[in-house]
């Protein structure tokens, strides 16, 4: 018997059979290793939930990124249209030098007399962008001083009231007096002028202007105020 084995393992067939029993019984071996494994390819009903929940949690992470790089994208748009909208040191020239002008031109053209025009005073709000302001002091009629007004604002750069003050001005036979306005109807024929003090506003830019997509501003640094 154990000759006739030993002569039908020396043939193919003999060979073949031996080499698929150490296949099974490998594969027996690794089966057995393995079992823990399987559970993992073919989870139970507990392991699906687990798993939906964490789909469903990482959709709602998702969507919070989704809307916060929306509000960063709106937010870079509305600082991109600010500085378009702003002086442009490059493109507008020197505020410092030039906002004097645009009043003084204003005001000549609104046929009004300023009784007084400071020096411009600029303020940094961070290292791009700054205050430039000026105090604007006249005495004119009501249509004139709104023909003034209309003009600044209609002004490019856009130009803005940070503060502004008007009372009538009357003179009575003895004396001049200023009253606040309250009602123009109840003026009298002595109503003349009204006096007008106000500060205009512009904000200045003076940096390199951030590409598409690029970050919005530098960290503010510089607190120091131009004399």
């Amino acid at each position: 018997m154990n000759a006739k084995l030993k002569e039908f393992l020396k043939t193919g067939k003999g060979k073949l059979l031996v080499a698929c029993g150490a296949l099974l019984i490998s594969w027996i071996f690794l089966l057995t290793q393995l079992s823990g494994s399987f559970s993992s390819w073919f989870p139970d009903e507990g392991r699906k939930e687990g798993l939906r929940r964490e789909i469903k949690k990482f959709e709602a992470e998702q969507l919070v990124q989704q809307k916060k790089l929306k509000e960063m994208e709106e937010l870079r748009r509305k600082y991109r249209a600010m500085i378009e909208n702003s002086w442009q040191f490059k493109r507008d020239g020197d505020p410092e030098l030039l906002l004097r002008q645009k009043v003084e031109t204003a005001a000549k053209e609104s046929e009004l007399s300023l009784n007084n025009l400071g020096s411009v005073r600029t303020s940094r709000i961070n290292d791009d962008l700054y205050f430039a302001e000026l105090d604007v002091s006249t005495s004119a009629p009501f249509e004139n001083l709104m023909l003034f007004i209309a003009k600044l604002q209609e002004s490019r750069p856009r130009m803005a009231w940070r503060r502004i003050t008007a009372n009538l001005m009357f003179r009575p036979p003895a004396q001049q007096n200023t009253k606040v306005v309250t009602n123009t109807a109840a003026a009298t024929a002595a109503q003349t002028n009204l006096m007008f003090n106000g500060t205009v506003r512009v904000i200045a830019f003076d940096g390199e202007l951030p590409p598409a997509g690029g970050p919005l501003v530098k960290t503010a640094s510089k607190t120091e105020v131009k004399k």
